[in-house]
């Protein structure tokens, strides 16, 4: 039976997350399918109100990407700022480390949990897609708000409840694929904003509109395969995935719901 639960399982988010293969598959199946072209990464970046001399921590890191464009803007360059990138998984760390070799950015394992840096310390916190993984969700919100200047920012990305995690589950359940029905959302767009309301005066919800467009079914059936709230599914079942997603389609396309967005947190109303 698939376990949901290994979404916060910090062993099985680790093993997920060891090197770049599964994160890079799941990341392809929106750069080739999504509606949006814009694309999340670059919507996400151009929220964060960067400026001079800041310092900017990112926890949950990952493969790094998105700061490419910092690297390619001039303007942000000359800012001089600060950045600390940072991963729970060893495997990404070493990812990030030789993706920013001899640039100017610090890198470091990083548990949301217990973050070891003084309080006060950063201008603006960022946490994409990953506070869904994190057990004590509020310890690791007390954390960032300890590490987080009084003025300074809290920026975190994650998913709606009634995107594309939904639509799976739905499929699994019409099709009699077991998988334990109990999962906890821990921080979704639907019940972020209450969460983030414990620890910051001020929280602005943003949404980014998209959907997925797909044409090869195959592609999406990997990305399931990758997920690690379904390391449990068993490979007996891809043909039968493959069958039912190929009759969902609509004039040759499968058309999977999306729901993203962000927060943006402050203390004093700074938003």
């Amino acid at each position: 039976m698939i376990n949901i639960e290994n979404m916060i399982n910090k062993e099985v988010v680790r093993d997920n997350y060891k090197d770049t293969q599964k994160l890079q598959l799941r990341k392809s199946i929106h750069e080739k399918y999504s509606i949006n072209k814009v694309g999340f990464l670059n919507w996400m970046f151009a929220q964060y109100q960067f400026g001079n001399q800041k310092k900017v921590l990112e926890l949950g890191s990952g493969r790094g990407e998105m700061w490419n464009s910092y690297f390619e803007n001039e303007e942000l360059l000359r800012y001089g700022m600060d950045i600390t990138l940072s991963d729970l998984s060893e495997g990404m760390v070493d990812h990030l480390n030789q993706l920013f070799d001899k640039k100017n950015i610090s890198v470091k394992t990083i548990d949301i949990e217990k973050i070891p840096f003084g309080n006060e310390t950063f201008d603006i916190v960022i946490a994409n897609s990953m506070l869904y993984h994190v057990k004590d969700i509020d310890l690791a919100l007390s954390e960032v708000k300890r590490v987080l200047k009084k003025d300074g920012l809290f920026y975190c990305s994650t998913f709606g409840e009634d995107g594309m995690t939904k639509y799976l589950y739905d499929a699994l359940t019409d099709m009699g694929i077991p998988y334990k029905n109990d999962m906890n959302l821990l921080f979704t767009l639907q019940n972020g904003k209450k969460k983030l309301e414990k620890y910051f005066d001020h929280i602005e919800r943003i949404d980014y509109v998209d959907s997925l467009k797909i044409d090869k079914v195959e592609d999406y059936i990997d990305y399931i395969y990758s997920m690690s709230s379904l390391q449990g599914l068993k490979r007996e079942f891809y043909s039968d995935l493959l069958k039912y997603f190929e009759s969902k389609k609509k004039d040759g396309f499968l058309y999977i719901p999306k729901e993203y967005g962000m927060f943006v947190s402050s203390f004093n109303s700074v938003v």
